[in-house]
């Protein structure tokens, strides 16, 4: 196994698949109108995947392995399980695998289901971030995206949040939605500015097929703003979060000084993580495993511990260290400060212009990418096309 696959895994993520209704452009692994009962059974079938990945981690890394450092429990609508359940696994995770002091425990929820009572529970059992959808704060844009909550929701999840004393809060918006205008952005952008949010995630709209949203943009093909207003949008939301204080570290991520996502970063820095649930994804010793996305057979495979922790998942890629090279550098350049040349060569003993001398002077010559004697970079034209630069190293 090649040295850069060896090192200690600090990161897990944990699928939730419920939600109270599916969102028109969500294609995520979901099953909205579950039963208190089936979300119960599923609490305790993370709890049993928890445990057999762990027991595997000590057979492979030996005794005391590193503890988290990041965990993001994301969905679906984590919190439409109760506080109870969700501190069930921090403590699974606490158990099992550790959590270092500083751990980063981000809860991920939707506006209009967190209550005061739910919030203070898993703030008390060590939850510290929350990030919480809130996409446009105009209600036809909110309608026209399925989702169920007002601008109104979001504020008094804020606010609860806050009393709760969760450390760090974001919030995630979207650009380039049907209908979507310049003053829609600034309406959405002022009201997220009079809010106490730390990070701000903003994404361009994906239509994904098979979605109610794909289906209506195909009918009405003038719906959807072309990509010179999407870019627009796009720029807006970026510049007036900076001109605010907020540090532009990721393309589509921003925050205050202090509150960048370092569940994110692992995922940007290509490093080992874990994945728990139905859907979840684990990067773990050069090997990316997917787990089943059918809810019936996740329930089924994890009724008891197993002595498999891939008991579920599915091998989707085996990483040699080209591969691996190349992950670095098309998630690296997702990073403002890009990729550092001191880093590459410590983990691969290999400088990347010597690996990728002919991708760099291309892309360079087109004006996408930006260098100095440590850094590349996407240049303010390469965040534009920044998927043509990934293409670049697939």
């Amino acid at each position: 196994m090649p040295d850069q696959f060896k090192k200690a895994v600090s990161a897990a993520y944990i699928h939730i698949p419920f939600c109270v209704r599916k969102c028109t452009y969500c294609d995520f692994c979901s099953y909205p109108g579950q039963t208190a009962a089936t979300i119960d059974i599923y609490s305790k079938a993370l709890a049993n995947e928890i445990i057999a990945a762990a027991h595997w981690a000590e057979s492979t890394n030996g005794p005391g392995c590193r503890p988290l450092d990041s965990v993001f429990v994301g969905g679906g609508t984590p919190t439409l399980m109760s506080g109870q359940q969700l501190s069930g696994i921090l403590h699974a995770l606490a158990q099992n695998f550790g959590l270092s002091d500083s751990c980063e425990i981000t809860l991920e929820a939707n506006p209009g289901t967190v209550t005061a009572d739910s919030l203070s529970q898993c703030r008390a059992a060590g939850f510290n971030r929350i990030s919480l959808g809130l996409q446009a704060v105009q209600p036809r844009l909110l309608n026209l995206l399925g989702r169920i909550h007002s601008c109104e929701d979001f504020d008094r999840s804020v606010r609860l949040a806050t009393d709760a004393g969760f450390q760090s809060i974001n919030a995630d918006i979207m650009v380039g939605l049907p209908g979507q205008t310049l003053a829609d952005i600034d309406e959405t952008v002022d009201f997220l500015l009079r809010q106490p949010v730390d990070h701000v995630s903003f994404y361009s709209l994906i239509l994904e097929d098979g979605t109610p949203l794909k289906a209506r943009c195909e009918l009405e093909p003038g719906l959807l703003p072309d990509e010179e207003a999407e870019r627009a949008q796009y720029h807006r939301v970026r510049q007036r979060l900076i001109h605010a204080g907020f540090n532009h570290y990721e393309i589509s991520n921003a925050a205050r000084r202090g509150h960048e996502c370092r569940h994110n970063l692992v995922y940007w820095h290509a490093l080992g993580y874990y994945g728990f649930g139905t859907a979840a994804h684990s990067c773990l010793q050069g090997i990316r495993r997917g787990n089943a996305e059918s809810l019936e057979s996740y329930l089924s495979t994890w009724r008891s511990v197993q002595a498999d922790p891939f008991a579920a998942a599915t091998i989707l890629e085996e990483l040699d260290t080209l591969a691996e090279m190349k992950e670095v550098m098309m998630l690296g350049l997702r990073l403002i400060s890009g990729v550092r040349d001191a880093d590459f060569y410590s983990r691969f003993g290999q400088h990347f212009f010597d690996v990728f001398p002919d991708e760099i002077n291309r892309l360079t010559a087109r004006g996408l990418l930006t260098s100095d004697s440590e850094h590349i970079r996407l240049s303010e034209l390469g965040l534009d096309l920044a998927n043509q630069v990934f293409m670049e190293f697939v």
